[in-house]
């Protein structure tokens, strides 16, 4: 350590003026080294996992390149904590310190609420005890970390906003959901524009396939609140429970943001209670868009809603129509969805055929935009012309429910449509087969794996839970479908 305090200060200042940039945090590490006469000193931040990351770091008088490291067995997980150590390296407690040292000195870098983003710390052969000083230099030192990790953070904050918003904009801007110009989409456009000026709850009711959470991400990224998170609830999933009890806190932490409730007609009596509760207990800036495929009124007047959450959640509502209701936004849509999809599978198409178009202007379209999506990519992988033919009933030897069954078999229809039936429905009618058979056919082409990118629940358009519900109801399981084995369809 250097003997000559004013020195000391004059090169901790020198130095602290000179740092820029990328190499901000190495000269902090390298001035840190030198005051407390360190062979290594770090400038870290924490990070996921139990682990930290140096921003800068110095060892034996040189820069060193930035490294990720564990913090069990070492003294920087209790620094991390809001502890200063110092002194002589205790090997029983902190095992994974390095063998050749001794002695350690560490500060957490605090942000203005207490909690440590990251640390300094320095290790030596000796004990590292600073003198009250060489401490208080330290304490400069920490301070103008702090501050600048703290920028950091906000730094990158804003960009990930500025991309989330960016997608979620390009997202809704290209999104098939949206596209039509007709009298009939113009009012829907003119109805999310509303919407998404004032602080209101909003309702959009619509059948499936409609995109009711395509216009609830429509209002979020149209109004004020476009760079703060747009967190989604779905009210249908079988983990729902899990997400009530923690949404007090989820709601705290999208403070000026968008929680949307996806189809909230589906909770229970005793969860809708569990969200009223939360949602009038919330001190955050939080607004509520929720969506249903059920008549709420309908269901209040049964008992089987809650009077007090549909006030509250209805403030503003919007009923988005069937496509069968705004059939001239037919064309525009199969353009879309061919665009979306002709290049990923290979396909040039010149044009619709006309008596297509035709077809499935009349057509009434039980599954909506969802179903028009499924009968283009279905024409592009089977047609081989130019003039994309689109079969208008791809069905046409099933029964209106067989048809149904098989939708929702595909995922084309990830909840049942108003008049299809419940998969507890088709139990009782023997259509469970057909959708049996096509979900181990799936699961079979996906070697029994559901969730992820090569799963079958995204090949089947399902949730891993949903299709894990379905293979419960349909007694299909890995065990029971291999060759010889008996299926059963007992849930």
């Amino acid at each position: 350590m250097a003997d000559d305090a004013d020195d000391q200060l004059t090169r901790l200042a020198a130095g602290l003026a000179g740092a820029r940039g990328d190499g901000f945090f190495p000269a902090l590490a390298a001035l840190l080294g030198d005051l407390l006469g360190a062979r290594d000193a770090r400038f870290c931040e924490a990070g996921p996992n139990h682990r930290a990351r140096t921003l800068g770091a110095w060892r034996d008088g040189a820069a060193v390149e930035n490294f990720d490291y564990e913090l069990a067995g070492m003294p920087c997980a209790d620094v991390l904590k809001g502890q200063i150590q110092s002194g002589a390296l205790d090997r029983s407690r902190f095992p994974a310190a390095p063998a050749e040292l001794g002695g350690y000195f560490g500060m957490p870098l605090t942000a203005n609420d207490g909690v440590a983003l990251g640390h300094l710390c320095a290790f030596a052969t000796g004990p590292l005890t600073p003198s009250p000083r060489a401490r208080a230099l330290c304490d400069i030192l920490a301070v103008r970390a702090a501050a600048e990790l703290r920028l950091t953070h906000v730094k990158r904050e804003r960009a990930l906003l500025r991309g989330q918003k960016q997608r979620l904009i390009a997202e809704i801007v290209s999104n098939d959901a949206l596209i039509g110009g007709g009298d009939t989409h113009r009012r829907l456009m003119d109805e999310i524009r509303r919407a998404s000026l004032t602080g209101a709850a909003v309702l959009v009711s619509g059948e499936p396939g409609t995109g009711k959470a395509i216009v609830a991400r429509a209002i979020h990224a149209a109004s004020a609140r476009a760079a703060k998170p747009f967190v989604v609830v779905d009210c249908a999933s079988i983990a729902v429970e899990a997400e009530l009890d923690v949404l007090p806190a989820t709601l705290a932490l999208v403070s000026g943001g968008t929680l949307f409730l996806d189809e909230v007609g589906a909770l229970a009596p005793d969860p809708q209670a569990r969200l009223l509760a939360a949602l009038a207990g919330v001190g955050a800036d939080v607004r509520v868009i929720a969506s249903t495929n059920r008549n709420l009124q309908a269901a209040v007047s049964r008992g089987q809603f809650r009077d007090e959450l549909y006030q509250r959640l209805a403030m503003f509502p919007i009923r988005v129509a069937p496509l069968r209701a705004h059939v001239e936004d037919v064309a525009p849509l199969i353009d879309a969805f061919v665009r979306k999809h002709a290049r990923r599978l290979g396909r040039t198409v010149n044009g619709i055929d006309p008596d297509s178009l035709s077809a499935l202007q009349r057509y009434s379209w039980p599954g909506n935009v969802r179903e028009l999506e499924y009968l283009v990519e279905r024409a592009l992988v089977i047609s081989d012309t130019p003039l994309l033919k689109i079969d208008t009933d791809p069905l046409a030897n099933t029964s209106p429910a067989q048809r149904a069954a098989l939708l929702a078999a595909t995922g084309s229809m990830p909840r049942p449509m108003p008049g299809s039936m419940e998969l507890d429905d088709t139990m009782a009618t023997g259509l469970h087969e057909v959708q049996r058979e096509h979900i181990l056919r799936v699961l079979n082409a996906t070697r029994w794996v559901i969730e992820g990118n090569a799963g079958a629940a995204l090949k089947l358009g399902l949730k891993p839970a949903t299709l894990r519900h379905r293979m419960k109801k349909l007694g299909i399981s890995r065990a029971l479908n291999q060759p010889g084995a008996r299926p059963s369809t007992e849930p």
